[in-house]
């Protein structure tokens, strides 16, 4: 446990450059979205889309939950 919370503390510390993080991420979609207007599904870079849209929201999903986990662990202490 003890190489766990140590890592969990590395984490936490850089929950400031989550904020960023996120934002850029959420720019990242929004320019997807946009891209996705021209883009149809018989294009050649529809897969390379599909993969960018996986992405983005795979991490902004990561970096979400990274964030309040590591508020409501700062919140406890």
């Amino acid at each position: 446990m003890p190489k766990t919370s140590a890592l969990l503390d590395l984490v936490c510390a850089q929950r400031r450059q989550m904020k960023l993080i996120l934002a850029l991420l959420i720019a990242m979609g929004l320019f997807l979205g946009l891209s996705a207007l021209y883009v149809e599904p018989g294009d050649n870079t529809f897969p390379i889309l599909v993969l960018d849209a996986v992405l983005v929201v795979g991490a902004f999903v990561f970096f979400s939950v990274t964030y309040w986990y590591c508020t409501q662990r700062a919140m406890e202490s």
